[in-house]
This record gives C-alpha cells, sequence and structure tokens, in this order.
C-alpha cells in the first residue's frame, strides 16, 4: 500500500511539474511576441522620424511617433505583469535588491533583507489585445 501511495504522490508531482512547464511556456512565447511588436513599432517610429527629418519638417512625424510611444509603453507594461505571473508560477517574489527569492522565502539570500508575504493575482494579458502597428 505504501508503494502505491509513493506512486501516486510521484506521479502529482510530475503532472504539476508539467503543468507549471505548460503555463511558464505559454507566459514567455507571450512575451516573445509583445517584444517583437515593441521591435516594429521601435523600426516604425526610426523611419517615421527619418521621413519627417528629410522632408523638413520633423513635426510631421510628432502625432503618429506620440501615438506608437504610447503602443511601446503598454506593451512594457503587459511584459512586465507576465513576468510578474512567471514569477508566481515559479512561486518566486523579487527583492528590493532585485534578485529572485524563492515564495516561501523569510530572507533574500543574496542581500538577506526580510521578505513581505504578499498577496497575489494572476491578470490575464491575452494575445489578442496587441494592436497590429502596420494598422497604426
Amino acid at each position: 500500500m505504501d508503494l502505491l501511495k509513493k506512486l501516486k504522490s510521484g506521479a502529482s508531482k510530475a503532472a504539476d511539474v508539467a503543468q507549471q512547464t505548460v503555463e511558464m511556456t505559454k507566459l514567455a512565447a507571450q512575451i516573445t511576441v509583445r517584444k517583437r511588436e515593441i521591435e516594429k513599432y521601435m523600426t516604425l517610429i526610426g523611419q517615421e522620424v527619418y521621413e519627417a527629418r528629410t522632408s523638413g519638417d520633423p513635426s510631421l512625424a510628432e502625432a503618429r511617433v506620440e501615438e506608437w510611444c504610447k503602443s511601446v509603453s503598454g506593451l512594457k507594461q503587459d511584459i512586465a505583469t507576465l513576468e510578474r505571473q512567471m514569477r508566481y508560477v515559479r512561486n518566486e517574489k523579487t527583492c528590493v535588491c532585485g534578485k529572485a527569492v524563492p515564495g516561501d522565502a523569510n530572507y533574500c539570500p543574496t542581500c538577506g533583507r526580510e521578505q513581505i508575504r504578499e498577496t497575489r493575482e494572476v491578470i490575464d494579458v491575452g494575445a489578442s489585445d496587441i494592436a497590429d502597428p502596420r494598422e497604426a
């Protein structure tokens, strides 16, 4: 009977690890998509500024560049949220010193600061929220 309990426990742990891996992969993919969108916006910003500058009136690019900069800021906020979710899935938190700390740790192993227990909320940041920068 003891062997059966150990097998069930091992299978349960394996399933938890597999689920964590799936979640981490999904979050990492969403981060990658957003980073690519940021690169597209940065390219568009550069092109727009260059074309306005060569036309002799850099202010022509101002409205579009402002809009694209806001989009980049939104994408960076999404990435930060997704990175927080990854820490949650890994049961980690971030110390004031910037290092990852296990979620159940009372002190940071790097700097020794006391860690505060925090409540966590998972926020869904779906890939469908991303606007195509070429449509802007």
